[in-house]
């Protein structure tokens, strides 16, 4: 069995895209997938949007999938979203030609996938393939982030637990390129 299965668990703020992001510069990876950026309005935080860095064509390219509601800041998942816009991301990396990147990022799991069972469906089938894979992931618990966690072809590594050099080395001394 080939671990090349990367999950990189944190809470918020403790560098993980930052940390995906160095290893793939270093490595010199093209990478395949989605990340999740914040939004702000008015200079105003107002949630986040989901960014597939193979352009769709039938889509824009940077979807808000999770809004904050100002009262009591709670957070709404936009479920559509992981239905549509996720899965279909997520199938055109399934489609893509493997010589056309090097690994598959999904950036930020967590929050609200497992309210879309078509989604959860392609994280598992990205999982399965032979693809080098780097999730990074909210280190919360709901269905999706307990699955992956104990998954035996994963290579777990906690941010609130280790440090980024620490982490970075392990996985640099993994990837062969």
């Amino acid at each position: 069995m080939s671990l090349n299965k990367f999950v990189i668990v944190g809470q918020s703020n403790t560098g993980k895209s930052c940390l995906a992001d160095k290893i793939m510069e270093i490595k010199e990876l093209k990478p395949i997938g989605f990340r999740m950026k914040d939004f702000t309005i008015e200079n105003e935080f107002r949630g986040y949007y989901i960014h597939s860095i193979r352009e769709l064509e039938e889509y824009h390219n940077n979807v808000p999938i999770q809004t904050s509601l100002k009262k009591g800041h709670q957070r709404v998942q936009l479920k559509e979203v992981y239905d549509n816009f996720g899965v279909a991301c997520l199938k055109s990396v399934m489609e893509a030609d493997p010589e056309s990147f090097d690994c598959i990022i999904l950036d930020e799991l967590g929050r609200g996938e497992y309210t879309s069972e078509a989604f959860v469906s392609y994280i598992r089938k990205i999982l399965d393939s032979d693809a080098m894979v780097f999730i990074l992931m909210k280190n919360i618990s709901n269905p999706v982030t307990t699955e992956i966690k104990g998954r035996r072809d994963v290579l777990l590594y906690d941010l609130d637990n280790m440090s980024q050099d620490e982490v970075e080395m392990n996985i640099l001394d993994k990837i062969r390129k």
